[in-house]
């Protein structure tokens, strides 16, 4: 666990934001790459990559706040003050938002909407692979107990260790969420150099982030109790369905949903 990388004087660089930073312009890269294929302008796209980062730490942020109210009651200033780290982020309320903004600049812009998002898709998959390790350094986003081998055990002080009392082998829900993501990002890769249809890329897409996040999300320690809850486990004191899997469950449907629709339309246009 290194939350600060190493300092620049007295700065300390800390290693979610800059694996954040490194996501960033290594997804829009991509992005760009793959756009230019489409005739898109890469500056065109740095714009776009621009507003769905911004969107990305906004719903993350607002994700986050959302589900722990309790802890910035009497102190709502708290939940906008970035200046206190990183930390109080929840990806997926970050994947929505700046899934949900990135469509409605490409419409304003009158951009080949599926084609350009099957192409920009694979940077979210190529971002959670390496921010995810950002989380592993930081501390944050960990899993419950394990006895298993590949159990990690955080140090005093830690987040986990607060959570669950130290020493604690804990499975390293981080670690898989980013194998999740470079899984995403190959098996995109591979799908977009067969034939398709437009949108399937990103169909395909929402459909294993919301299965793979949903899997994991079992191994992952949960620290809030919303009201809307199906079940309780008494494992680290988890509902039985967490918000976030409701949330994985309704990306698998969009997903499957949005693919079958799309093909449809495609077939009768044809």
């Amino acid at each position: 666990m290194h939350p600060d990388l190493f300092h620049i004087g007295s700065l300390p660089v800390k290693s979610y934001g800059l694996m954040l930073a490194i996501s960033f312009l290594l997804g829009l890269k991509l992005a760009q790459v793959r756009g230019r294929k489409l005739g898109i302008d890469p500056s065109r796209l740095a714009d776009l990559a621009i507003v769905v980062m911004v969107a990305a730490i906004v719903g993350s942020r607002l994700f986050y706040v959302l589900t722990h109210m309790d802890q910035y009651r009497g102190d709502w200033l708290d939940a906008i003050a970035f200046w206190k780290g990183l930390y109080g982020l929840s990806m997926l309320g970050g994947v929505l938002l700046a899934v949900v903004s990135g469509f409605v600049m490409m419409l304003l812009r009158r951009w080949p909407v599926w084609k350009l998002a099957d192409a920009v898709i694979p940077s979210f998959a190529l971002g959670i692979f390496i921010t995810r390790i950002g989380c592993y350094l930081n501390g944050c986003c960990f899993g419950i107990p394990t006895d298993s081998r590949v159990g990690v055990c955080f140090p005093r002080g830690s987040l986990p260790s607060q959570a669950l009392g130290w020493p604690h082998s804990i499975h390293p829900a981080q670690l898989y969420l980013s194998l999740a993501g470079l899984y995403l990002l190959l098996v995109l890769l591979w799908a977009d150099r067969r034939s398709h249809f437009p949108g399937f890329i990103f169909s395909l897409f929402l459909a294993l982030y919301g299965a793979t996040r949903f899997g994991v999300e079992e191994l992952r320690y949960f620290d809030h109790a919303p009201d809307m809850m199906l079940g309780y486990s008494e494992i680290a004191g988890r509902p039985g369905v967490t918000d976030n899997q409701l949330i994985s469950l309704a990306m698998v449907l969009g997903g499957l949903l949005l693919g079958g629709g799309l093909l449809l339309w495609h077939r009768r246009r044809s």
